[in-house]
C-alpha cells in the first residue's frame, strides 16, 4: 500500500508539472543586455542627474516596439540600462534621453547592443 501511495504521489506531481509547463510555456528565447551611459551638459560638461533614458528595439525595420523606460541618470550622470535583446545578437536599439523640466533638447540616437564601454552623451541646453 505504501509503495502504491508513493507511485501515485510521483505521478500526480509529474502531471501537475506537465500542466504547468503546458499553460505557462518555457522561458522565452531572448537575451538581456546592459548598457551604461554618462550624460553631461554641452556647456560645462557637468553631469546631468535625473535624465530619463528610454529604449526602443527594432527588428529589420519591419516593426518597432514601444518606448520602454530604462531608468534615470544618477547624481554622477550615469545610467546603467537593461535592454531586452529579442534576437540574442548584436543589434541596433534606439535610445532617447530627455529631462522632464525641458531644460535640454531631447536626443534620440541609435547604438549597437554589442557596445560594452560607457557611452558619453552630451545634451544641448535649450536657450
Amino acid at each position: 500500500m505504501r509503495l502504491l501511495r508513493k507511485i501515485l504521489k510521483g505521478v500526480s506531481l509529474t502531471a501537475a508539472m506537465f500542466v504547468f509547463q503546458a499553460c505557462y510555456g518555457i522561458e522565452p528565447d531572448y537575451c538581456y543586455d546592459r548598457m551604461t551611459f554618462r550624460v553631461v551638459s554641452d556647456k560645462d560638461h557637468e553631469p546631468l542627474p535625473d535624465i530619463k533614458v528610454s529604449s526602443q528595439w527594432q527588428s529589420n525595420q519591419d516593426y518597432e516596439y514601444d518606448w520602454v523606460l530604462g531608468g534615470y541618470t544618477d547624481s554622477a550622470g550615469i545610467a546603467d540600462i537593461g535592454v531586452t535583446n529579442y534576437i540574442c545578437q548584436d543589434t541596433n536599439v534606439n535610445f532617447r534621453f530627455e529631462d522632464e523640466q525641458s531644460q535640454y533638447e531631447m536626443l534620440d540616437t541609435v547604438f549597437n547592443t554589442g557596445l560594452t564601454d560607457t557611452i558619453d552623451i552630451v545634451l544641448r541646453r535649450v536657450q
